[in-house]
């Protein structure tokens, strides 16, 4: 039952992100056609920084927390809670308040060194929502120990409509001002969305704890701090590498003679990075699917049934990722001038070609996520760290050469060799840890297969003036060849089909029909479905 009830949580938290990430990715489309290209940027330089201060302070605080109280329930000893609630709180002000005010001192220091002096009133604008993730993270952990994932999915949901329909209300309202001020406003509404995401599970532990802050607290052996800082270590890579951009980018273009150079690296931070994003959740999906399944299966030394699961992790990670990227290439035109109708016709050039350049993005980071959370589950956090710490600096020094000379097509190759050095990095470690697997090879080149035979579907969409319908011919024709071609070349197996979308009606068509007749062996590594 606790199983099923973990995996009942970890389905509910994974759905919540997925719409919450959905939601933000429709955002952030409605606040690049809001604030341009040029506002766009602005925007986007300021995030990474922030981002950064958040790894650095809270973001470690429900996981840390959720442990210590998960263990203290185990060894019944429900009164320590509340002094570990009291101390994570006091910890989480501190340091909430310690952030915000670094971020306001900092500011003007900030917006020099990206040579953008008057953005120094958004880092300001932002401030306050460092505090208010802070303490929010410590409801968040308290629900999370005790088995509950829906406060904490659900806040992040609040806060991303409130950060929709107040942003644009606020961008609306500044825009008269200037730019920046909208910029601004735009980023004060982020501090009121995390506001409003707090106030959610801070009501919903007033009323679900109410019983536990009756009992005497006594004092807890767990250490926040010993477990807190590794686990924050762990998250601080992606948010250090996208803060050197933040610094570095810009000032590069700048350096190069490149022009408008905060709104080339907004269109590629910005309408281009939201849209390589949104498929990729789903890849993050199952990476929170198979940590607890693949770390089930090393505790009993099973090491066949990591590499099946694994091998079908991976095979409906790139089976969902390889339309989306096929599209991306093949429609970035059509996708740009419907999502993004204000830009200037340079800009969506621009953002169609860097749409198209950095599609391949969309299958590297999906089966970066599913390795990443792979190794994790096995237990190997330290190389996992090592190799995207490879793939960081590689980065940067890729930028420093190139982005003068090149532009700024060469930061955002940059990051595709930032990931695809992490995920060949990955991949070797995997395969020295449990060894090869040959079949699931075979898969992938059944699902390259299907994806070409798509792609040959989908471009004479690119003949259709419509932008409309150019669209709804590629989803439908790309999308119904796809799936045959999968079936057709046997790329798919019966237990991998039951996870789609109406994929058990299908299932159990195809097998009345004796599709599945020779394929019902599972036990070769490549047709496993997640358990």
């Amino acid at each position: 039952m606790k199983k099923r009830s973990f995996a009942c949580g970890a389905i509910i938290l994974a759905t919540c992100s997925i719409i919450a990430k959905l939601l933000g990715g429709v955002y952030r489309i409605a606040l690049t056609s809001a604030l341009g290209a040029e506002g766009i940027g602005y925007y986007q330089l300021v995030f990474p920084f922030f981002a950064l201060i958040l790894a650095i302070s809270s973001n470690a605080i429900p996981v840390t927390l959720s442990r210590q109280i998960s263990g203290e329930l185990a060894r019944g000893k429900a009164g320590s809670i509340k002094w570990l609630m009291k101390k994570a709180l006091i910890y989480a002000i501190g340091a909430g308040f310690v952030g915000a005010i670094f971020t306001i001192a900092f500011s003007r220091l900030m917006s020099g060194a990206q040579s953008q002096a008057g953005v120094y009133i958004c880092y300001i604008a932002i401030s306050p929502a460092i505090i208010f993730v802070a303490v929010a993270n410590v409801f968040k952990g308290w629900f999370l120990g005790h088995g509950n994932t829906t406060p904490a999915g659900i806040s992040q949901i609040v806060e991303v409509v409130a950060k929709l329909a107040i942003g644009l209300l606020v961008v609306g309202a500044m825009m008269g001002k200037g730019l920046i001020y909208a910029v601004a406003g735009a980023l004060l509404a982020v501090s009121v969305s995390e506001f409003l995401s707090f106030a959610v599970v801070f009501i919903w532990y007033l009323v679900a704890g109410k019983d536990e802050r009756k009992l005497q607290a006594e004092k807890s052996d767990s250490k926040f701090l010993s477990t807190f800082l590794p686990i924050t270590a762990s998250g601080l890579i992606f948010p250090f590498v996208a803060f050197i951009d933040s610094i570095m980018v810009v000032n590069l273009l700048n350096f190069g003679g490149h022009e408008n150079a905060v709104s080339q690296y907004g269109i590629l931070t910005g309408p281009v990075a939201s849209l390589i994003n949104m498929p990729i959740v789903l890849a993050m999906s199952i990476s929170v699917a198979i940590v607890p399944a693949i770390a089930s299966a090393m505790s009993g030394y099973d090491v066949v049934s990591v590499k099946s699961k694994t091998a079908s992790s991976i095979k409906m990670c790139l089976m969902i990722s390889m339309p989306f990227f096929i599209g991306a290439i093949l429609m970035c035109a059509s996708l740009t001038r419907l999502l993004y109708p204000t830009l200037g016709e340079e800009q969506k050039d621009l953002t169609a070609y860097l749409l198209a350049v950095m599609s391949v993005n969309i299958i590297v980071l999906s089966l970066l996520e599913v390795l990443n959370a792979v190794l994790q589950g096995i237990g190997r956090l330290r190389p996992v760290l090592i190799n995207i710490a490879i793939g960081g600096v590689i980065k940067i020094i890729l930028e420093l050469i190139f982005v003068p000379k090149f532009g700024i097509v060469a930061s955002g190759l940059s990051t595709i060799a930032f990931y695809l050095i992490a995920l060949v990095l990955n991949g070797m470690q995997y395969n020295s840890l449990v060894g090869k697997n040959i079949n699931l090879f075979k898969s992938i080149s059944k699902i390259l297969l299907s994806g070409a035979i798509m792609s040959l579907s989908v471009m004479p969409s690119m003949f259709i003036s419509s932008d409309i319908w150019a669209l709804i011919y590629a989803t439908l024709a790309g999308g119904s060849v796809y799936f045959i071609s999968l079936l057709a070349t046997k790329a798919i197996d019966e237990r991998e089909l039951a996870t789609l979308p109406l994929g058990n009606k299908l299932s159990r068509l195809l097998g009345k029909l004796g599709y599945f007749k020779e394929s019902k062996n599972y036990g070769d590594g490549s047709g496993v479905g997640m358990r």
